[in-house]
């Protein structure tokens, strides 16, 4: 098995940490974190460093590739950014509970997590670092771009279309060849019947716009 890393020892971590311990492919070195203790341990392993660290890291611990587990999506690709810079060649992995059931002809990026429960139906495309969250449902022909996610309980229907950076949250149900813009967010118990433009913070029965976003802003507590 792979020696990897995980960056990112918040809440989202504990999730990541049960779908690898359960795909059983990978070997957990430490986790990275620029707030929590060195040596501090989460669920059982400890923090090693900072994402800054990791050509030391690397060295040290033989890693040989990580996951970013980070639930915000602008995170993850500032993250993945200072990865990067450091060792561009650094291997991103996915981690896929088993309970996930995948169509045919669907298609993962690299670095995404998709959680216990979710459907992912045929001819659906992930791209890289998106996130899946428990029992999300992505319909067939439907497209996440880079860096997006889909919360737990949420459902589109097919041919649905969400943008890099967008976070689809809690609960929300999006109606069939529906497109939301990049950068957006709709927001929990939402019933998408019209396209979303790009950078607004959308929600209610049916979604309507309710203000501008801007690049960065949180969204998770």
């Amino acid at each position: 098995m792979k020696n990897i890393v995980l960056f990112g020892g918040g809440t989202h971590v504990r999730y990541c940490i049960d779908i690898i311990l359960k795909e059983n492919k990978y070997n957990i070195i430490g986790i990275t974190d620029p707030y929590l203790d060195l040596g501090s341990k989460v669920l059982g392993y400890q923090v090693i460093g900072r994402q800054e660290d990791l050509k030391i890291l690397v060295k040290k611990y033989n890693i040989e590739a990580g996951i970013i587990t980070i639930g915000d999506n602008w995170t993850r690709k500032l993250v993945k950014d200072i990865i990067i810079t450091q060792i561009p060649s650094f291997e991103f992995v996915s981690a896929i509970h088993p309970s996930v059931i995948l169509g045919s002809n669907v298609t993962i990026g690299t670095g995404t997590v998709i959680m216990a429960g979710c459907i992912i139906s045929p001819n659906s495309v992930i791209g890289d670092f998106c996130f899946l969250a428990s029992g999300a449902i992505l319909e067939h022909d439907s497209l996440m771009e880079e860096f997006s996610s889909l919360s737990a309980g949420s459902t589109t229907g097919g041919k649905v279309t969400i943008r890099k950076y967008t976070a689809i949250t809690l609960g929300v149900v999006i109606f069939d060849r529906i497109e939301i813009g990049e950068h957006s967010v709709v927001g929990s118990g939402s019933l998408v019947t019209k396209n979303i433009p790009a950078y607004v913070v959308a929600y209610g029965a049916p979604a309507k716009v309710i203000r501008a976003r801007f690049v960065g802003e949180k969204y998770l507590k």
